[in-house]
């Protein structure tokens, strides 16, 4: 689908036909664009925890406040951000050749050593590119997909055995819509709203 078609075709769903399956192949292409992702120093902070079970979406259902969406759907993703991915600037820049790793892998190090809050700034920042990705190339190959952040965030990261240093971001949730349940897209704020030239208080784009 071409990009500007697919921009207008996205939605964010929340209601699914229910018993559709979606494949380890099908995951495998989405998930192969969706690490083609940008993130900062290439330290591809994401990690995504895939939930297809019915019986593991029901209990993550009731974690995400009785939200349907979440047992409906054929896959309910969970993409989280690894916190200690500077750890692997090493291995990243392994081929990289010798004048990235001198320069990038001591500046990596540097950046993030003992700065926790940046750590996970850093791995929200590369876990929210990723799910824009993730969505993106759902739908580019027919799925409808929704973001969310309303789950309790500690006992989901419990039940799918998050270890410490995985921070979950949010939950993407991916199937086939519910016909009909597709609204019309809701209102946008104009671009002279929000798109600015130069400064804040500079002119706006299409004023």
């Amino acid at each position: 689908m071409e990009f500007s078609q697919l921009v207008q075709a996205r939605r964010s769903v929340r209601q699914y036909q229910a018993g559709v399956e979606i494949s380890d192949a099908e995951l495998e292409a989405i998930f192969a664009e969706v690490i083609l992702s940008p993130s900062s120093f290439n330290m591809q902070h994401w990690q995504f925890v895939v939930v297809r079970d019915a019986a593991r979406k029901q209990t993550l259902r009731g974690l995400s406040y009785g939200q349907a969406q979440v047992e409906q759907c054929a896959a309910a993703v969970l993409v989280c951000g690894r916190l200690d991915a500077h750890h692997d600037a090493d291995r990243i820049y392994a081929d990289g050749g010798e004048a990235a790793r001198d320069k990038y892998v001591p500046m990596i190090k540097g950046v993030y050593k003992d700065q926790p809050l940046l750590q996970r700034e850093e791995a929200i920042r590369s876990g929210a590119l990723a799910a824009m990705s993730l969505m993106y190339a759902a739908k580019n190959r027919g799925w409808d997909s929704g973001p969310m952040i309303g789950f309790d965030a500690s006992k989901v990261s419990s039940l799918l055995e998050l270890p410490a240093n995985i921070s979950p971001v949010m939950l993407v949730v991916i199937g086939k819509a519910l016909a009909d349940s597709v609204p019309p897209r809701a209102y946008r704020r104009p671009l002279s709203e929000v798109v600015h030239l130069e400064t804040m208080s500079g002119a706006s784009l299409g004023a």
